[in-house]
């Protein structure tokens, strides 16, 4: 039952991460050139070991399938063994966007830049895409990106995020 009320917690939170505004504003109201987005959200979970991995994305596109921003967070957690014999999930349940500082990527980073950052880019990367643009993004045998351009700002390994991408595109084309 946790694990559920976590995933929607999560969900809940990539969206609201996503709802901040970005650019400029009118108080007028909506301008004649603004067009209807589609959103699409996916969350998508993979537990091997004792160990999960749920990654979530959301995505706004316009009416031609192409991403106009995408966001993506991840939360890992591991199950511990008490001396009961047993499992109970580890006490802090926040995902890497929300770790912030607390999760000092940029520390250890080759490029100097914190996970969230890194994700950014690798949304910043995508837009314009379709879902089969994402899907087609390359990585290696390990999941990290072969595009330099894409390289130059993540490092991180982008395989789960690509594909919760590509899912929450299909989830707004729906």
């Amino acid at each position: 039952m946790r694990a559920r009320q976590y995933l929607a917690a999560l969900a809940a939170a990539v969206m609201l991460a996503g709802c901040g505004q970005t650019g400029t504003s009118s108080s007028s109201g909506a301008s004649s050139g603004q067009q209807a987005l589609r959103t699409g959200l996916a969350v998508q979970s993979k537990a091997e070991d004792g160990e999960m991995h749920t990654v979530a994305a959301a995505v706004w596109l316009d009416q031609e399938g192409r991403i106009q921003r995408a966001v993506v967070d991840e939360f890992e957690g591991q199950l511990a063994s008490g001396e009961d014999g047993k499992n109970t999930w580890p006490e802090d349940l926040r995902t890497k966007r929300q770790k912030g500082a607390d999760y000092p990527l940029d520390k250890v980073s080759s490029i100097g830049r914190s996970w969230a950052q890194q994700a950014d880019a690798f949304a910043e990367h995508l837009k314009g895409m379709t879902a089969s643009q994402v899907r087609a993004v390359q990585t290696d045998e390990d999941g990290y990106a072969r595009d330099p351009d894409l390289l130059a700002g993540c490092t991180i390994k982008i395989d789960d995020y690509r594909e919760a991408v590509a899912a929450a595109c299909a989830d707004a084309m729906a």
